[in-house]
């Protein structure tokens, strides 16, 4: 019988190898995590594994992981299928709206809470309706869950979008980010924690960037992303606003989503503009005929909710620009996230650290 409490722990790169061995182990499965060079070889992509599964019977297959603290719908229909290994999907728990969209997608999966399907060939593993397991709170925890609240969220955005942020004063950071000072210490005691933050003498740098915004775009479409939203809006012709830069830099407006990404990569051809402001621009809205929609228009105004003096641009910086991508659950805008992140220079700088 499985016991999902005893795998209620968090997905960290130390207990990884150990929970999978055993959550496959509970389904009849032998497991195997490829040696670094074996993995490179069988894998592409970007990936957190390559795994070698076989049951009793000698059936073998091997998948390329990719482990996912929460998931929405949203997400699970943006995930990018690799093209030579298929995916499975190792998350804390999948809700059966996840669930189905990945089925749908052919994107095998397990969960914490012991639900699980695995096809191909003449196996098939399908586990359902398991309850997401209680995990015991505690005021610090080792993979930096506590980090990743909606108020936490916008620390961890200024310190992906200007790193140098990380040796400032706590009070530098809170202003930047809107937050209390309290909250500002518990992440940068969460971060510190859970390594993604070097503590040093007389500095604090960040460590393991590119793990970290993984982690904080996941965290971003569930927890921020809808509390942003000022309106949305319906226009016939997008072609203004690529020379709009002088009236939205005077109306404090800045680009973001796969608009933002068009700037980014000229190749990239937007179908919405995502801008961010401190309030709704009636302006901007009168002058370009904008009509507000029930639903998703095609220009999506939402809340700025950092303040960096000097670091002003009438671009939102990167991180942002990824995170929106991928929150939209398309899976067109998933692919122009994969693309900037290979051509920003602060996307790839994050990625090296």
């Amino acid at each position: 019988m499985f016991n999902s409490n005893e795998h209620a722990l968090s997905l960290n790169a130390e207990s990884f190898p150990s929970l999978l061995r055993d959550l496959l182990g509970e389904l009849g499965l032998r497991s195997e995590l490829l040696a670094a060079d074996d993995a490179e070889r069988e894998g592409n992509g970007r990936g957190d594994a390559v795994l070698r599964l076989a049951t009793r019977a000698g059936a073998t297959r091997t998948y390329l992981v990719e482990v996912r603290h929460r998931l929405t719908p949203e997400l699970a229909t943006s995930i990018s299928v690799p093209a030579r290994l298929p995916a499975l999907l190792v998350a804390s728990y999948v809700s059966e709206p996840v669930a189905e969209r990945l089925r749908a997608r052919g994107i095998d999966y397990v969960d914490t809470a012991g639900n699980a399907h695995l096809a191909w060939d003449d196996v098939l593993v399908d586990i359902r309706g398991r309850r997401k397991p209680a995990v015991p709170r505690s005021r610090t925890s080792p993979s930096g869950s506590g980090a990743f609240g909606r108020a936490g969220l916008r620390v961890l955005f200024v310190l992906l979008s200007w790193p140098e942020m990380a040796a400032r004063p706590y009070r530098v950071l809170a202003e930047a980010s809107g937050v209390s000072l309290g909250t500002v210490k518990t992440v940068i005691d969460e971060l510190t924690a859970a390594g993604y933050l070097y503590q040093g003498a007389e500095d604090r740098r960040l460590a393991r960037g590119g793990e970290l915004l993984d982690r904080w775009s996941e965290a971003y479409s569930i927890t921020l992303h809808g509390s942003l939203a000022l309106g949305e809006f319906s226009v016939d012709d997008l072609s203004w606003w690529p020379d709009s830069e002088s009236e939205m830099r005077s109306l404090g407006i800045q680009v973001g989503g796969e608009a933002g990404a068009g700037l980014i990569d000229p190749h990239l051809r937007p179908a919405s503009l995502t801008l961010y402001a401190g309030q709704l621009p009636a302006r901007l809205i009168g002058r370009h005929r904008m009509a507000q929609v029930e639903g998703r228009g095609n220009v999506h105004i939402r809340k700025r909710f950092w303040h960096v003096p000097g670091a002003e641009s009438w671009l939102v910086p990167s991180p942002l620009i990824y995170a929106d991508l991928l929150a939209s659950g398309d899976p067109r805008q998933r692919e122009h996230g994969d693309r900037i992140r290979t051509i920003d220079d602060r996307l790839v700088r994050l990625g090296g650290s």
